[in-house]
């Protein structure tokens, strides 16, 4: 079906009060709401101008062009210079536009219009290709206007790689920021594109977030403590394989199932989340079949004479064990050629048992006949056979039991002669120990408690968790009024967002203990900063932590001057992170309409965000109120 449209007037058209047309009449054109002249054109190419006024032929017309993007005043007039019509603010905007190549610096680009361009539009789209690739939140200025935050299309500042240089990027403008359309990056950042697997090698910080891919290798051997702060959050979920042995070093900002450092064993892999700020939690993690289930079997005879000091066999040794739950089956055939040489046995891997000591009933059998209980002997004590068959293959021990590791480490079998004798005492190929995955982990889940109600409050510590991670953030402040006279507009300033901290503490067996905490009141537009919110000992001592809030945005404070965006709160005494808060957009100063400044962004944290500021009041929105502090309490 074809579709047609209705075309546009093709001239400029001026009417008398009477209903005919104003022959030989004027048309003046002017900046929209004031008397300085503006030029207009004579066709679209803009090469050459009207004079100004403009001269109407015999039919009332004229050939007018305007420049996009600007408000214009028409003031028309008769022959004989009789004002009869006013039109003001009458603007042909051009919403698309395409600018070319940055002239800027990584997060800061700089734009440049072929047209004259004044002021940002709600909806307005920008193309332009970027000369640098951004490493973090960025700024986009236009035509020298002031730098504008560029956002994802949920309000969140950038992170890295999200703007590719040399790669078309879309922006649309919105509110006080541009939205970011368009992603550089071709995998990881959309649904489904983790791409191939491809090489990192491992360093203290292995940042996952420097690779184009989300599915990776990890190679070598060197200890993991951070995944670094490169990764993206609107892309965070990340594949890893391990291709050797390291430790992957738990705390809080690298949280790991089990709240325990982790000893990777080839093929083994996991699956992690970044959740901002140097922030990732592994989801899940998968152990290779070396790991999960070890199966070790003796190739070949081991030989023992003249000793009774426990040995490890070079067989019968697990894999690296993590931290969880285990089932074990044992079974050694043995024998002697003096049935007094005896002969003994003891786990001396260097996994701990959470269990320590205590009762733990395990049973065995010899040559069929039940050989126990035993009271954690395999564990604490060598299990003894003083006197023991002589004929080849003539003791089959079989032994099974579990293991609670709560350290990371071995699991195996040291055996020697019970008393010591030149005669041999052999263990026999055939041997084997088995020991399989039950689930990872010590805790029983995590309870999260986040309060976000203005006061004063008293948190209990609940019993059976070993960790606890506070996170705190002050209000946010409200944002500045803005400033008319006669219908101009200068916009009030942003307001600034509270700090956040946070700290990581052990409760082990701190149940009942308690915690002050205090959560800011948000601020009030054009009259009050945002509270500071804070956490400090109670009954369990802990060094206070003060998340200041943001500041109140300045008012804008004459026509021509925006108000000041407001300073973000001050971070102390968390001991794992501080960060103070950001700090509002000043208001527009364009005194013909200005718009207020953009509350500044909350911080990101692992169970919650900080709010953000208010706006400040402008053309079109009245200024804003702050949002609440916020105090998060999370046990695992």
């Amino acid at each position: 079906m074809t579709v047609a449209y209705l075309a546009p007037a093709l001239r400029l058209k001026s009417w008398l009060s009477n209903g005919t047309p104003n022959a030989f009449g004027t048309v003046a054109t002017y900046q929209a709401g004031t008397v300085i002249p503006v030029a207009t054109f004579t066709d679209s190419t803009a090469t050459q101008q009207n004079p100004n006024p403009i001269q109407l032929n015999q039919r009332g017309e004229a050939s007018v062009w305007q420049l996009p993007n600007v408000a214009y005043k028409y003031v028309e007039a008769d022959q004989f210079g009789n004002q009869i019509d006013t039109t003001d603010q009458v603007v042909n905007s051009q919403l698309v536009t395409y600018y070319g190549i940055d002239t800027g610096f990584p997060n800061n680009y700089v734009l440049t219009a072929a047209t004259p361009y004044t002021t940002y539009q709600n909806g307005e789209l920008v193309y332009f290709v970027p000369a640098s690739t951004n490493t973090g939140p960025s700024t986009v200025n236009i035509n020298n206007l002031g730098p504008i935050p560029i956002v994802t299309i949920n309000g969140l500042p950038l992170t890295a790689g999200q703007i590719t240089a040399g790669i078309m990027t879309q922006l649309i403008y919105f509110n006080g920021s541009f939205q970011l359309l368009s992603i550089g990056n071709v995998f990881g950042v959309s649904v489904g594109t983790f791409g191939a697997e491809i090489p990192l090698a491992s360093a203290a910080t292995t940042d996952l977030g420097t690779t184009p891919n989300h599915n990776l290798a990890i190679t070598g051997t060197t200890t993991i403590t951070s995944f670094g702060s490169n990764a993206q959050l609107s892309a965070p979920i990340y594949i890893v394989r391990f291709t050797a042995s390291l430790t992957l070093t738990n705390s809080a900002t690298l949280q790991l199932p089990g709240n325990a450092n982790i000893v990777t064993q080839p093929q083994d892999s996991l699956l992690a989340e970044y959740q901002g700020s140097g922030t990732w939690r592994v989801l899940a993690y998968f152990a290779s079949s070396s790991s999960s289930n070890n199966a070790k079997i003796k190739p070949s005879d081991t030989v023992i004479t003249s000793s009774a000091t426990l040995t490890p066999d070079p067989d019968l040794q697990s894999n690296q064990l993590a931290i969880g739950r285990y089932s074990y089956e044992l079974m050694l055939i043995f024998d002697s050629v003096a049935a007094g040489a005896g002969f003994k046995f003891q786990n001396q891997g260097t996994a701990i048992d959470s269990r320590g000591i205590s009762p733990v009933i395990e049973t065995g059998w010899v040559n069929g006949t039940a050989d126990g209980p035993k009271q954690s002997t395999f564990y604490s004590a060598p299990i003894t056979y003083a006197t023991v068959g002589t004929g080849a293959d003539s003791n089959q021990v079989i032994y099974k039991g579990s293991l609670l590791v709560s350290t990371p480490g071995t699991f195996g079998v040291s055996w020697a002669q019970n008393s010591s004798t030149a005669s041999a005492t052999t263990l026999r190929a055939g041997s084997y120990l088995i020991m399989n995955l039950l689930n990872t982990g010590t805790t029983s889940g995590v309870t999260t408690r986040i309060y976000q109600t203005p006061g004063t409050f008293v948190e209990t510590v609940p019993s059976g968790f070993t960790t606890l991670t506070i996170e705190c953030w002050g209000a946010s402040g409200g944002g500045g009024a803005r400033f008319i006279s006669g219908g101009f507009i200068s916009g009030g300033g942003g307001g600034g967002s509270g700090a956040y901290t946070r700290s990581t503490y052990s409760v082990l067996g701190l149940g009942g203990d308690t915690l002050n905490f205090v959560v800011g009141p948000a601020g009030v537009a054009a009259f009050s900063a945002g509270g500071p919110s804070s956490v400090s000992s109670g009954t369990l001592a802990i060094t206070t932590m003060t998340s200041g809030g943001g500041g109140l945005g300045g008012n804008a404070p004459s026509l021509g001057t925006g108000g000041s965006g407001a300073l973000g709160g001050t971070a102390t005494g968390g001991n794992v992170v501080n960060t103070n808060g950001n700090m509002g957009s000043p208001g527009n100063s364009n005194a013909q309409g200005g718009q207020g400044g953009a509350g500044a962004f909350g911080i990101p944290g692992i169970f919650d965000a900080g709010n953000s500021g208010g706006s400040g009041a402008g053309n079109f929105l009245i200024n804003l109120n702050g949002g609440v502090g916020i105090c998060v309490f999370s046990y695992s």
